[in-house]
């Protein structure tokens, strides 16, 4: 379980970097180091206004990047428990966006809810095929803390 937290507060530290420095026209889920894409101009059009105004989501509640960054940084001050919230908001205003579901997976595999964790998992992954190698990684650190 020390790897999924540490993969989680590393995500969430280059969040913030990269969102403090403005130095991108839109932000892509951040999965380790390496950068999630997404081909849908909608999420990229969500992403840029988040690096215009990052307490956008206050104003612009439409947002699901919003509350799935919102939901990150509750994971990381208050707990997993309380960012599932965000993450099923973000979920509910577009089920095929697939990095709230990737959000929410690490959560639930934090708070040791491995049967919804792995669902959040396989949907990311349906939706966005890149999040197939973070999610064989989040199964092998399940796999290996189990055995």
């Amino acid at each position: 379980m020390k790897g999924i937290r540490y993969f989680l507060v590393t995500g969430v530290i280059l969040t913030a970097i990269i969102l403090s420095a403005g130095c991108m026209d839109y932000i892509p889920a951040l999965v380790g180091n390496r950068i999630i894409t997404d081909d849908n101009v909608t999420h990229q059009k969500w992403m840029s206004e988040h690096l215009e105004d990052p307490d956008k989501f206050k104003t612009n509640p439409e947002n699901p990047f919003e509350w799935t960054v919102k939901g990150m940084c509750i994971a990381a001050t208050h707990g997993h428990e309380e960012a599932l919230e965000y993450y099923n908001i973000a979920i509910e205003l577009d089920s095929e966006y697939a990095f709230p579901y990737y959000e929410k997976a690490f959560s639930l595999i934090i708070l040791q809810r491995y049967d919804e964790g792995e669902e959040c998992l396989e949907r990311a992954v349906e939706i966005n095929p890149q999040y197939e190698p973070f999610a064989k990684r989040i199964r092998s650190e399940f796999i290996r803390e189990e055995s």
